[in-house]
């Protein structure tokens, strides 16, 4: 409909099929058919244990499983959201892994996907004053601007191949770079470095 309409260049809106693997999380079981609820087990030193009448009972039975409401090990994304914002959960579910494997998921490691966009922020806003950071017509160094151009090509092509755990791996790794070496406009670095890191997180 969307080609007879003239609003699309293709009869076929998709080049490819790209089959999603599952993203899995544990699940305790109290007998070899009951699944413990996800919110009931309490987790204390790699051991696990369920409350009941007479105190808590120790569970050693876990096993992996994809994300169900029957396996009792679903994940609220409205609580990932409310936590740490929206597009912290975004980042963590891109660099979980190939989009085509099953991935385990670990609410644990979402706070790094939620630390690397707070030094995105840093990198480019003052967090004392609100201002922005970036400046123009200042140079980066080789080395900074070299990696620049790296990061930028190797996340095009990524995106193009659906490979968002690699593109985020590499933002990662440029971020890194300009937190270390200080890049800011307030420290004279530039807005080429920013700008370039800011443009990444948002392709679209």
């Amino acid at each position: 409909m969307l080609y007879d309409l003239g609003h699309v260049s293709s009869k076929e809106p998709f080049r490819r099929l790209v089959n999603q693997g599952y993203i899995q999380a544990f699940r305790v079981h109290r007998f070899a058919w009951f699944v413990c609820a996800r919110g009931r087990v309490t987790e204390r030193d790699g051991k696990f244990y369920w409350p009941g009448p007479d105190g808590e009972t120790q569970r050693s039975a876990r096993s992996s499983a994809r994300i169900g409401k029957s396996l009792k090990n679903s994940v609220s994304p409205d609580e990932i959201c409310e936590d740490y914002g929206a597009d912290t959960l975004r980042v963590y579910e891109m660099s979980m892994g190939p989009l085509e494997a099953s991935r385990p998921w670990a609410t644990k490691d979402v706070v790094g996907a939620y630390r690397f966009l707070q030094r995105v922020w840093r990198l480019v806003v003052d967090e004392q004053t609100g201002a922005e950071r970036a400046a123009e017509n200042e140079a980066l160094d080789d080395e900074t601007l070299r990696l620049l151009h790296r990061t930028i090509a190797g996340v095009s092509e990524d995106y193009a191949g659906l490979r968002n755990n690699t593109a985020a791996a590499k933002l990662i790794e440029y971020t890194n770079h300009l937190t270390k070496q200080g890049v800011t406009a307030r420290d004279g670095a530039g807005a080429a470095g920013a700008d370039g890191r800011t443009a990444g997180p948002a392709p679209g």
